[in-house]
């Protein structure tokens, strides 16, 4: 397996030199690429932010509700503790959905800047091709 070799410093001034206009044009296409891409990553953060805010309120207000509802008809008969236990239940099942709501928003984070990351890769793979 070869080395590979070590640039010169001033080679990549000369390189840098010659490629100057395409490389400026380069480097602001990237940036609009970045701008677009966190652009779509601030709208994807606040709807993460409106899921999680929705989740919990409707988590407070079945909460509050239906238990005082339930147990409010249930307090004088035998159903009293099924009741309570049933409401543990449809508590869990509620937060459990907003849960799995917000994981998924958030599993989106790892295709933020994509694009972005795979044209800096080409675009070094092609300079270190013709260095």
């Amino acid at each position: 397996m070869t080395k590979p070799a070590a640039l010169n410093p001033l080679e990549a001034l000369r390189m840098l030199q010659a490629a100057g206009g395409a490389l400026f044009a380069q480097t602001l296409l990237h940036a609009e690429l970045a701008g677009v891409e966190w652009q779509e990553e601030k709208n994807r953060l606040l709807r993460m932010l409106a899921i999680a805010l929705l989740g919990f309120a409707c988590l407070l207000c079945t909460l509050i509700f239906a238990g005082g509802l339930a147990l409010a008809t249930t307090w004088e008969t035998a159903y009293r503790v099924p009741t309570a236990a049933a409401l543990v239940v449809l508590f869990c099942c509620c937060t459990v959905t907003a849960w799995r709501g917000f994981q998924a928003q958030a599993a989106l984070g790892k295709q933020s800047f994509a694009a972005s990351r795979e044209e800096l890769a080409a675009d070094t793979a092609v300079l270190r091709a013709s260095a």
